[in-house]
C-alpha cells in the first residue's frame, strides 16, 4: 500500500512569493504542493519569467519548510487543433528543466476542453494531437529524467479510462504518467458507475498514477457539475481509495484542490480518513 502524502494546490492560498506561500501551507499541516508559477508568483506573467533563479528559490523553500512539489502545474493546451499548439508545446518544454531543478514529482497538465476546439474537431483528432505533442516532449523529459503527468477530464480530449490507456499505449514511455482526479472522472452520465471507473483505472494504469487530486463535486438536477465541500461531495472517495490502497507505489501525493485555507485542518482529517 502506498504511503499517502497530503498536499494542496498552492494557488488556493493566493498569490505571493514562493517562500511566503510555502510557509503558509506547511503551517496548516500540508506536506506537498501543486505549484503553478503563473497562478502564484505575481512577477511571473509568462513561462519565460520562470527562471533558474526562481527555481532555486523554490528548492530552498521546499527544504526550509519540509515540503515537496508533487506537481509542477504547466497549464497549456497540448491537444488544441490550431497553430497555437506548437507554442504551447514550446512553453511546456521550457518547464521540463524547471521541474528537474525543483525535483517535482511530475510536470502536469490537463488535456484540453473540447469546447475550446475549432468546430468539427473530433475527440479522436484531439487525442491524436495530444499524442503528437507528447511525442515532441517525451524525448526531452526522458533525457532529463522528468515525469510528465496528464490528467483526464470527462469533457476534455482525454476523457475516460479507455482514452488514458490508449494514450499511454500509443506513447509507451516510462516518463509518461497520470494525474488521477477522482471528481474529473465523474459526470451525470456515469455517476452511478463509479465502482466500474475505479476498477478500470486500477487495472489499466493504476501503477502509472503519479498524483491524486481530491476535491468536492456534486451533480445538479440539470446534470451540470458544481463544486462542494468535501463532506457534501457525490464522489465515491471510499471506492477510489480501496483501489488506490492496492497500488504498488511507495508514496502517492494526494492534493487538495479548491482548498479553503480556513478549513485546512478539517479537510486534512477528512482526506486522511480514506487512507
Amino acid at each position: 500500500m502506498p504511503q499517502f502524502i497530503v498536499g494542496v494546490r498552492l494557488h488556493d492560498y493566493g498569490r505571493g512569493a514562493v517562500d511566503e506561500q510555502f510557509a503558509k501551507v506547511a503551517a496548516d499541516g500540508f506536506s506537498a504542493v501543486q505549484l503553478a508559477y503563473k497562478k502564484v508568483v505575481p512577477t511571473v506573467k509568462s513561462y519565460a519569467d520562470v527562471t533558474d533563479a526562481l527555481a532555486q528559490q523554490t528548492l530552498a523553500a521546499e527544504q526550509a519548510h519540509g515540503l515537496q512539489v508533487a506537481v509542477l502545474g504547466t497549464y497549456v493546451e497540448l491537444a488544441l487543433n490550431t497553430e497555437a499548439r506548437e507554442k504551447n508545446v514550446a512553453d511546456f518544454k521550457s518547464q521540463l528543466r524547471i521541474a528537474k531543478i525543483i525535483g517535482a514529482g511530475c510536470i502536469g497538465t490537463e488535456t484540453t476542453k473540447m469546447v475550446l476546439q475549432p468546430a468539427g474537431t473530433t475527440r479522436e483528432q484531439a487525442q491524436t494531437l495530444l499524442c503528437r505533442s507528447l511525442a515532441e516532449l517525451l524525448p526531452a523529459a526522458e533525457e532529463l529524467g522528468v515525469t510528465i503527468g496528464i490528467e483526464a477530464v470527462t469533457y476534455h480530449s482525454m476523457n475516460d479510462p479507455a482514452a488514458v490507456r490508449r494514450v499511454l499505449d500509443t506513447m509507451r514511455s516510462p516518463n509518461l504518467k497520470v494525474i488521477f482526479d477522482m471528481a474529473n472522472m465523474v459526470n451525470a452520465d456515469n455517476a452511478d458507475c463509479q465502482e466500474k471507473i475505479w476498477q478500470q483505472v486500477g487495472e489499466w494504469y493504476g501503477d502509472k498514477i503519479a498524483a491524486v487530486h481530491f476535491k468536492g463535486q456534486a451533480i445538479r438536477p440539470d446534470g451540470s457539475l458544481m463544486s462542494t465541500p468535501l463532506e457534501e461531495s457525490g464522489v465515491d472517495y471510499a471506492g477510489a481509495f480501496a483501489m488506490l490502497r492496492q497500488l504498488p507505489q511507495k508514496t502517492l501525493p494526494v492534493m487538495r484542490e479548491e482548498a479553503v485555507p480556513a478549513k485546512a485542518a478539517s479537510d486534512i482529517a477528512y482526506m486522511r480518513s480514506f487512507f
